[in-house]
C-alpha cells in the first residue's frame, strides 16, 4: 500500500482524507504526547541547548534520555509519512481529472501541511 501512496496510484480522497488528514494527525498527537513527556524533564529548555550544556553523562537519568529518544524519534517518523503523504497527494492530484478546482486545492494543502510540520522541528 506505501509504493502505490507514493506512485499516487490511489484516489485523491482516499490519499488526501485517510492519509494526508487522519495520518498527519494521529502522527502529530503521538508526537505532542511525546513532547509533553519530555518538557517537565528539559527544566524550559531546548533538547539541544539540555543535551549540550546540562545533560551529565555521569549521572544517569535515563527517563530523560529514553523521553529525548522517543520524542526525537516519533518526529523523524513523523516528518518522513508527511512528506510521503505529500508527494502521494502530488502525484494522485495529477491523475485527478474530475475537478481542477480539488486538484489543487488538495496540493495547497500538502503544501501547508508540509509548513505545519516543519513548524513542529523548528
Amino acid at each position: 500500500m506505501y509504493k502505490k501512496l507514493l506512485a499516487g496510484e490511489l484516489s485523491l480522497g482516499e490519499t488526501f482524507w485517510k492519509f494526508g488528514v487522519l495520518g498527519s494527525l494521529l502522527g502529530y498527537f503521538i508526537v505532542r504526547i511525546f513532547g509533553h513527556v519530555l518538557a517537565p524533564q528539559l527544566h524550559g529548555h531546548s533538547i539541544y541547548v539540555f543535551f549540550t550544556r546540562y545533560y551529565n553523562p555521569l549521572h544517569d537519568n535515563s527517563d530523560v534520555l529514553l523521553s529525548a529518544v522517543c520524542y526525537v524519534t516519533s518526529l523523524g517518523i513523523f516528518l518522513w509519512y508527511v512528506f510521503s503523504v505529500v508527494l502521494g497527494v502530488w502525484r494522485s492530484s495529477a491523475e485527478y481529472d474530475k475537478n481542477t478546482a480539488l486538484k489543487y486545492l488538495a496540493r495547497m494543502m500538502a503544501l501547508i501541511l508540509v509548513y505545519l510540520s516543519l513548524r513542529l522541528v523548528f
